[in-house]
């Protein structure tokens, strides 16, 4: 017999990710602008009022443009816009204020830096354009834990952006307002047969797959026992921690249902962190992606 308890609707924690609507690099089926649109408005009446964006993604039209149909102004929500640390950063801001008619961003997210000298220069350019009224905070996306606590010593920083799933767990960063992404490690936990360039990344490459495997029976049985569906629990393993947001991504309308988690018992938690550290041990990077961070 199963155990249901209580579950919450979570959609105050949440942040829409923006970009499986726009540049998601294969992992999604390229949809419409309107089916996109219709994503954004769904995850609005939700209750999810909060939405991360950027110039790479080509999703700030899309969303200045759900937000008027529904006769929202962009400044009646947040916007996290992430841009690259490259001489052309604040051209892209601009850009970016003007698709989305507004004058500020709530943050200003510095993404990939590649060196320190590229890094700092951003940071101070950053400084510049909040000081400017053009964001009213700046943040860093997908540093390494031991990178994000220099740079904010120095910075002005107020948001950390980082991966943080089961099939690699992070820590979030004291101090900050920690905005963790990838907690279905990109859908690959919802989906049991992979046909797109999700197969590539490492939890499906032959040494780590069974310990992926082992990694979704653990949180199949939590569900069972909780009542609860495998997205509710990496929703509450998400939370644990008490991150600002999480941010969560949807290629499609049905994507938004079930955004509940059930309480999750420290034990519970520690049996699928204890799954995903094993997974993270195959991974040849400090970043679940392929860039690099050691040594720098």
């Amino acid at each position: 017999m199963f155990r249901i308890l209580q579950k919450k609707m979570t959609t105050d924690k949440l942040t829409l990710g923006l970009w499986a609507l726009g540049n998601s690099e294969g992992f999604h089926s390229k949809i419409t602008a309107r089916e996109a649109k219709d994503i954004i408005k769904t995850a609005y009446k939700k209750g999810i009022h909060s939405f991360d964006s950027a110039f790479s993604y080509n999703t700030d039209n899309l969303l200045y443009s759900a937000l008027r149909e529904m006769g929202v102004k962009t400044e009646d929500v947040e916007v996290f816009e992430k841009v690259m640390p490259y001489k052309s950063m604040r051209r892209k801001v601009e850009a970016s204020l003007r698709a989305l008619r507004t004058e500020r961003l709530t943050s200003l997210i510095i993404h990939w830096p590649s060196t320190e000298e590229q890094l700092f220069s951003a940071l101070k350019d950053a400084e510049g354009i909040m000081e400017e009224g053009k964001c009213s905070s700046i943040g860093i996306s997908n540093f390494p834990h031991s990178l994000a606590r220099r740079v904010e010593k120095d910075f002005q920083i107020s948001y950390n952006e980082y991966f943080s799933a089961p099939t690699f767990p992070s820590s979030p960063v004291e101090g900050l307002r920690n905005l963790k992404y990838g907690i279905f490690s990109f859908g690959s936990l919802l989906k049991d047969d992979m046909q797109d360039a999700r197969k590539d990344l490492f939890y499906h490459q032959k040494e780590a797959l069974p310990s992926f495997l082992s990694l979704k029976r653990t949180i199949d049985e939590i569900a069972k026992e909780k009542g609860a569906s495998r997205k509710e629990i990496l929703i509450s393993f998400a939370l644990y921690d008490n991150p600002h947001r999480i941010i969560i991504g949807a290629g499609r309308k049905e994507h938004l249902d079930a955004l509940e988690a059930p309480p999750l018992e420290e034990r519970y938690y520690s049996a699928i962190m204890e799954e995903g550290m094993k997974v993270a041990s195959y991974n040849e990077s400090d970043n679940v992606f392929s860039h690099n961070w050691r040594g720098r």
